[in-house]
């Protein structure tokens, strides 16, 4: 099994400090909270001492947890002085060349300079993104990139880790499984006794809602809101709904060429999956909007005011899928898309039909989808979400015919009609099918109805055995309940009015609803009349 989502997409963090008197080269105790099992490489990119600074009042905390009381002094570690040279040359702005004109060459940069550019960017809060992890991102992948520059601290476990202190980027080198992804922090460990860093787990999502209706007291489906499970009739168009999001920091896996296009694309991909019970129609319309924000995709208005229909930066993809799924809608770089933010949620929108496999009773018809995603922003490895799962449900209703003894009954016929809103037939009653039983097949006792949705019915009894009265028209309510309960959904109740209630079958709801239909021989009349004359 793979492990749950996992950790450290973020850059923003808690910091614990403690402060006290160091030497030269003084060191610092790196403690990182993440999911365990997790190990970092280490680059230090300025070196740091310190000293005391004069006057009684600093000389009396020395040794104290007190940094104020300390001078701090950066120099450049030259095994990254090129590397600092060319993001300064690059991305430096005009605060940096208001003594002096900005070199010609990054070869030109002085260490002052870096220590300026790094001390102008900001730091992120919270889930907002600045420009120390933009920096941090570029930092190492020239790293990276330069391929033969080894780590100054090697797999450091997070768990009291004892490096020099300085200006560093901690990078996640650990192996990586589907539902995880790496991190990069850049952090000064000056002046720090101790530096505690909880990383904030910020992964994709993905959910799959199904739409249900009682179309014997609605006529729009499109209005009503989405569920985690729905119950419908064999025939219905079930309308889904795959809802995305991304992650906090997707800015942190930007890398952009010269002309300003991204060269280290966010992938992601849906796979979605609908049961045998349910088919997907080769001329089915998938969509796919964008929404600003999660709570507007909730929103149970379909493309809505909010909505971008971005269907164009997705392919969707039907065949030669190698997990089984039943489609693909794949966005090959999120940066692509115009407007698109580390807020904005991906919503798909399609129709399936319930058709005569589908699943009988508390089993359900399971439907589910799993997000990919690119994982690494230094890579190109994907992980995945967990599967969501929505629900369609649908029913069976049985009458068993019989006489007043109990014996099965020969010869009768049945109809069952569902009423449905809006219709122009008497009592706006339409048939289901045709006759059960009766001319064609009179040897029947045993009346089935396959799919039914909850909602309002008659049974007709159109044909009567000879020598017995006809039954009175039937009307009943099919109700059912069903909901999600600690992360599994369940039929809950089924109820069938005068037919009765649902049938269990080893402690779950088969999703029957089965009565006996009683028939009675007619009134018994005199045999003769009043006694007369011979």
């Amino acid at each position: 099994m793979k492990k749950l989502l996992a950790i450290l997409l973020a850059l923003a963090m808690i910091i614990a400090i403690n402060l006290t008197a160091f030497a030269d080269a003084p060191t610092t105790t790196v403690n990182i909270t993440d999911d365990g099992d997790r190990l970092y490489n280490g680059y230090q990119l300025l070196f740091v001492t310190s000293s005391l600074k004069d006057g009684e009042h600093h000389t009396d905390h020395e040794g104290a947890h007190n940094g104020n009381c300390y001078n701090y002094s950066y120099t450049v570690n030259p095994t990254y002085r090129e590397i600092l040279q060319n993001e300064v040359h690059s991305k430096g702005g005009n605060y940096l060349w208001e003594v002096t004109p900005k070199p010609a060459t990054p070869a030109g940069i002085t260490d002052k300079q870096i220590e300026q550019y790094i001390a102008h960017q900001s730091s992120d809060v919270g889930s907002e993104y600045h420009s120390m992890r933009q920096v941090a991102d570029r930092l190492y992948r020239a790293i990276v990139a330069a391929g033969n520059i080894d780590p100054d601290a090697k797999n450091l476990t997070g768990n009291g880790d004892i490096i020099e202190q300085g200006y560093w980027i901690f990078a996640d080198i650990t192996d990586i499984e589907d539902g995880e992804s790496k991190s990069l922090v850049m952090v000064n460990t000056a002046g720090l006794n101790e530096l505690n860093i909880t990383a904030k787990t910020d992964l994709p999502t993905v959910e799959k809602k199904v739409k249900d209706i009682d179309d014997t007291r609605d006529s729009n489906i499109v209005d009503n809101a989405w569920y985690d499970s729905a119950d419908h009739d064999i025939g219905d168009s079930v309308p889904f709904k795959l809802t995305a999001t991304i992650p906090s920091n997707l800015r942190g896996y930007l890398e952009l060429d010269a002309n300003q296009n991204s060269i280290n694309p966010y992938k992601i991909v849906f796979h979605d999956t609908l049961s045998e019970g349910l088919t997907l129609a080769e001329d089915a319309v998938i969509k796919v909007y964008m929404y600003n924000s999660k709570h507007e995709a909730d929103v149970d208005i379909d493309m809505n005011s909010f909505a971008k229909d971005v269907t164009a930066n997705f392919e969707i993809k039907r065949e030669g899928l190698a997990d089984g799924c039943t489609f693909e809608a794949i966005c090959e770089d999120v940066f692509t898309i115009a407007d698109a933010t580390k807020d904005s949620a991906f919503v798909v929108y399609y129709s399936a039909e319930l058709n005569e496999d589908a699943v009988i009773g508390a089993e359900g018809n399971s439907n589910e989808v799993y997000l990919e995603f690119t994982n690494d922003p230094y890579g190109d490895t994907t992980g995945k979400t967990e599967e969501d799962v929505a629900m369609v449900y649908t029913y069976k209703l049985i009458a068993n015919k019989i006489d007043a003894e109990g014996h099965s009954l020969k010869g009768a016929g049945f109809t069952l009609y569902k009423k449905v809103l809006g219709s122009a037939e008497p009592d706006q009653y339409e048939k289901i099918g045709g006759e059960l039983g009766g001319k064609d097949d009179p040897t029947r006792i045993k009346f089935e109805w396959t799919g039914l949705d909850d909602g309002d019915y008659k049974l007709v009894e159109t044909t009567v055995p000879d020598g017995y009265n006809r039954m009175e028209d039937m009307t009943f309510t099919v109700t059912a309940e069903h909901s999600e309960i600690e992360g599994e959904i369940k039929l809950l109740a089924l109820n069938g009015g005068a037919m009765g209630t649902g049938t269990v079958v080893d402690g779950a709801l088969n999703g029957e609803i089965e009565k006996d239909i009683v028939n009675n021989t007619g009134v018994e009349l005199p045999s003769t009349g009043a006694q007369g004359t011979f």
